[in-house]
């Protein structure tokens, strides 16, 4: 082989490696089987709701399902099938200021940004053995501007505590799976 042929051949050979490699990593999932074997489907009904927030525990229920679907660890089945059944109870929506604008003075700063605070009681629980498996609190928070008492400002702390609650609860149910 002359040099003029060597150079062609080693860049398609390194590009068909490259691809080898891209497309074997397709099938790699961080998802795994652990945890209890015999659960497979959970149930996630509406979860209750302790406070004066209406509509939350709706859209909170519905992406927590959502996040479970996407993560396809367990599958989402109703309670009269399902191996677990995650229980919720809204129990706190808390606003604090989180962050402030202005200078100078006290009386010159105002509230740019509120930090809102969902907390919930979840309770995982063994349909097939008959037993709790953990039963905590976990809350999750979203900031949102502060305009003029805008509730669609407010929707968007709403959206972003339902994102960490969901994904703080998967983890804490498919740990160890």
């Amino acid at each position: 082989m002359d040099s003029k042929n060597i150079i062609p051949a080693v860049l398609i050979i390194s590009l068909m490696f490259v691809l080898m490699t891209i497309c074997g990593c397709f099938k790699y999932s961080f998802t795994g089987k652990g945890g209890p074997g015999h659960i497979s489907s959970v149930a996630i009904p509406l979860f209750e709701n302790s406070t004066a927030e209406y509509g939350i525990v709706e859209d909170l229920t519905d992406e927590l399902i959502l996040t479970f679907q996407n993560d396809n660890t367990l599958k989402i089945a109703d309670e009269s099938s399902a191996d677990a059944v995650l229980w919720g109870k809204l129990t706190r929506v808390e606003d604090v200021p989180y962050t402030y604008e202005g200078e100078g003075e006290a009386a010159n700063f105002s509230v740019g940004e509120y930090k809102l605070t969902l907390t919930v009681e979840i309770e995982y629980y063994d349909l097939v053995k008959e037993e709790t498996l953990w039963k905590q609190q976990v809350q999750g928070w979203g900031t949102y501007n502060y305009v003029s008492g805008s509730q669609e400002e407010r929707v968007v702390g709403f959206s972003d505590a339902i994102e960490k609650l969901t994904q703080d609860i998967l983890n804490l149910t498919v740990s160890g799976w």
